[in-house]
């Protein structure tokens, strides 16, 4: 068995990959990948932690390579402290819980409103694709009011957000699937230069009118970091809780005992998504490059090297969990690795827990029941994104 993150067989299911790597080569050099692969829970936290060994700074050409809608400027992920520092602060602001906490009948409505559409097309009873009918358009229509873009071209932004992370497997896409690549790319960038110039001339309440306002130590973002800054947050917005929430019922088709807990008691929900994050997180690694020689688990790396942090072996390392390859409802895991660690701690976690809990309390209320159809789940083609592409469901109304 070999680890090779471009297959699509490995990302299909790369669990049994992962315990194989922690088991004989904890930090693994990768040839397709041309970096280092890093699988134990204390090396990967370690990795995470320690940002001055292990630099952020080209994460996201590592992902996107020449398909960055907006190259000129480093994202705030790929920004080491203390330059990190002053775009985190402005981010900040839309994501601390007090904030989110008055979105959350926002959240509610938009869940009622696509369980309406769900009921009006199909009836009550029936089938529908969970991913593109609900899941895929639930956090995108929130993000979408917090930026205060059109909500109308949802399902524009899903589709580019998609392509935008299937980017990080172009190494393996022949000229078609990098073209359509390439159209995403720049119609994500022409729609937020436009959302820009209107914003600059009219500004709202919205985050995008924000960051074009605020200032930080007397400066102002340039346009090109709003737009990064826009881009980022729409991508990381639509697509954890899109990906957390597939993966939830795609697992619940094996797990029907866990199913049944959850519909009989909606207060287990909170339970089942901390476990769910842990056994399948919705982000399965990231990207560091080394600033000087270094050693981890042993093993030599030098200056310069791409260190991939495996997030999604992490959270099966048994050194850290019992029964860490099982699905275990009552778990209520202490640690997570699924939002990462240290500096670059994902800020949308809060917002993402609350979006899923609410999303399945609703859906536990109006459904009573929603099956996953068939036994094999169709993966997203990235190694760095985990989530159901398209997840055929057969449901009841209560």
């Amino acid at each position: 068995m070999t680890y090779n993150p471009l297959d699509p067989a490995v990302t299909a299911n790369p669990y049994p990959h992962y315990a194989r790597l922690r088991a004989e080569e904890p930090v693994k050099w990768l040839d397709m990948m041309q970096g280092f692969a890093v699988s134990r829970w204390d090396d990967v936290e370690e990795v995470l932690s320690d940002g001055k060994t292990f630099s952020s700074a080209q994460f996201w050409p590592a992902l996107l390579g020449e398909y960055d809608p907006v190259p000129e400027v480093q994202p705030m992920i790929s920004l080491d402290p203390p330059g990190h520092v002053r775009i985190r602060k402005l981010a900040n602001k839309a994501f601390v819980p007090s904030r989110v906490g008055v979105m959350q009948d926002r959240i509610r409505s938009v869940t009622h409103e696509l369980i309406d559409a769900i009921f009006a097309k199909h009836g009550a009873e029936g089938t529908f694709d969970f991913v593109w009918e609900f899941s895929g358009l639930f956090p995108v229509s929130v993000i979408a009011e917090v930026l205060g873009v059109d909500i109308a071209r949802r399902v524009d932004f899903k589709t580019w957000v998609d392509d935008l992370l299937a980017a990080g497997n172009r190494a393996a896409y022949g000229p078609e699937r990098l073209a359509e690549i390439e159209r995403s790319s720049q119609a994500i960038r022409a729609y937020f230069e436009e959302v820009y110039d209107e914003r600059a001339a009219n500004p709202g309440p919205d985050l995008i009118s924000g960051f074009i306002q605020a200032e930080v130590n007397g400066e102002r973002l340039t346009r090109s970091e709003v737009l990064n800054m826009a881009i980022l947050l729409l991508i990381g917005g639509v697509e954890t809780t899109t990906n957390l929430l597939g993966i939830t019922f795609a697992h619940l088709k094996t797990h029907p005992d866990i199913a049944q807990a959850i519909w009989a008691d909606p207060g287990k929900i909170p339970a089942l998504l901390e476990e769910m994050l842990r056994f399948d997180g919705p982000v399965q690694m990231l990207f560091r490059h080394t600033t000087c020689d270094t050693r981890l688990a042993g093993v030599a790396i030098p200056k310069g090297s791409l260190v991939l942090p495996l997030l999604g072996s992490a959270n099966h390392d048994e050194r850290k969990f019992d029964r860490s390859e099982e699905l275990v409802l009552d778990r209520n895991p202490k640690e997570i690795m699924s939002f990462g660690q240290g500096p670059h701690f994902c800020l949308g976690s809060y917002l993402s827990r609350m979006e899923a809990k609410s999303a399945l309390e609703i859906l536990t209320a109006r459904f009573e029941r929603i099956e996953v159809i068939g036994d094999t789940v169709k993966w997203s083609d990235s190694y760095f994104a985990r989530g159901p592409k398209t997840l055929p469901v057969r449901f009841k109304a209560r």
